[in-house]
């Protein structure tokens, strides 16, 4: 077979393979958007059939999800504080040196002149004429060239240094400007932040009181619960094609390898009786202070990057082959539906979001739809690390 027979062969696999790769991302997408559209269509399902939903909480949903929004803004901000500095710092000491060496040059190039000045008192003619000797006169027109070429090459590196120093310390007044506003930025969303937290505490304590006096509680984690198995269900479904990399580790093999996605107390375990003995629990509880890193225990996918009453701001991964892993109650969430993580990502912040009285982490594990003891699958953080 010829090299541009074989050559072409080779292109037109190449290329489609390329086109079935690209075709697969296409699909992946497609089912991505589907996916976001199912669960766009449970939440307005859920609305519709919350009539009974009390003012306060709605309030308290706005100001949680307001609280991640601005905790999210505030951590850009100073990010990029932090940039500004760097930069400013960094601008600073150009600066700096460039002055230093625009003294250096002004002094050489004044004693340059000053030399040319003494020279020059002498016609140079006149002084070339003089020379009688073949090789003092081959001397002196060396040493003529070489002073006016270095004066030239000192007068262009001058010139150099003044343009970098007009350049940095205009990039630097503003940078100083952009960090002014930044600061400004930061202590703006700050105060909007105290505000919102002062809001939710508000609509927290009144929503406390509003199930006490109703005695709604058990009712009220039942309907929960079975918010969350319908939202369950409908991910399971628009999941079933959505294809897992070939080169992932399977998290059916991962059984008492996973690390805990916080460090904490675990304060309720699963299977345990709550209230009253009437209902147990699904997932474990581990109590963490407000703000500590939530991570993510396997490579997978967020399927679910949202607030849902019962759980707060929850987010939920597929990891592939009908497992999944729920982190509720957070602070913050950084990731959205469709973000692919790996394990030990940094997903959320702890928080006690969805009416809870105690900062920590709702933590569940999912085979197919059921619930599993997250204790089986994963054991302490600080174990792991020793």
């Amino acid at each position: 077979m010829s090299r541009t027979l074989l050559g072409l062969l080779l292109f037109l696999c190449t290329g489609h393979l390329f086109a079935q790769e690209s075709m697969n991302q296409q699909e992946i997408e497609q089912k991505l958007r589907a996916l976001e559209e199912e669960i766009s269509k449970f939440k307005g399902m859920i609305e519709n059939t919350e009539g009974q939903k009390s003012d306060i909480e709605e309030t308290l949903q706005r100001n949680e999800k307001g609280i991640s929004d601005l905790i999210n803004k505030i951590e850009g901000i100073e990010e990029e504080l932090k940039g500004n500095e760097d930069k400013v710092s960094r601008l600073t000491r150009e600066e700096k040196e460039l002055l230093l060496k625009k003294t250096e040059q002004q002094d050489y190039i004044e004693k340059q002149v000053r030399a040319a000045y003494e020279i020059g008192n002498q016609e140079y003619l006149k002084v070339l004429l003089n020379q009688e000797d073949p090789d003092e006169l081959a001397r002196m027109l060396i040493y003529y060239d070489y002073f006016n070429r270095a004066r030239a090459e000192q007068i262009i590196h001058y010139n150099d240094t003044l343009e970098n120093l007009d350049r940095v310390s205009s990039e630097l007044s503003l940078e100083i400007t952009l960090l002014d506003k930044n600061r400004q930025f930061l202590v703006r969303e700050k105060s909007a932040l105290a505000i919102t937290q002062q809001q939710k505490k508000r609509a927290l304590k009144a929503l406390i009181s509003q199930i006490r006096s109703s005695g709604t509680e058990i009712t009220r984690l039942q309907q929960d619960r079975s918010r969350l198995e319908q939202l369950l269900s409908r991910l399971e479904n628009s999941l079933a094609n959505l294809p897992t990399p070939e080169d992932a580790l399977p998290f059916s093999g991962m059984q008492g390898k996973l690390q805990m996605p916080i460090d904490g107390r675990v304060s309720q375990r699963f299977g345990h009786r709550r209230n009253a003995g009437k209902l147990t629990w699904d997932g474990i509880f581990i109590e963490a202070g407000e703000g500590e890193p939530v991570y993510a225990i396997h490579y997978g996918r967020v399927v679910f990057s949202d607030w849902l009453r019962g759980f707060g701001l929850l987010m939920i991964i597929s990891h592939g082959e009908g497992y999944m892993s729920l982190y509720g109650h957070n602070q913050v969430l950084y990731r959205e539906t469709g973000d692919w993580v790996t394990a030990g990502d940094i997903i959320a912040t702890v928080g006690d979001s969805g009416g809870q009285n105690k900062t920590g982490l709702y933590f569940e594990i999912r085979i197919s739809g059921k619930p599993s003891d997250p204790q089986r699958w994963c054991i302490a953080r600080e174990q792991r690390a020793a």
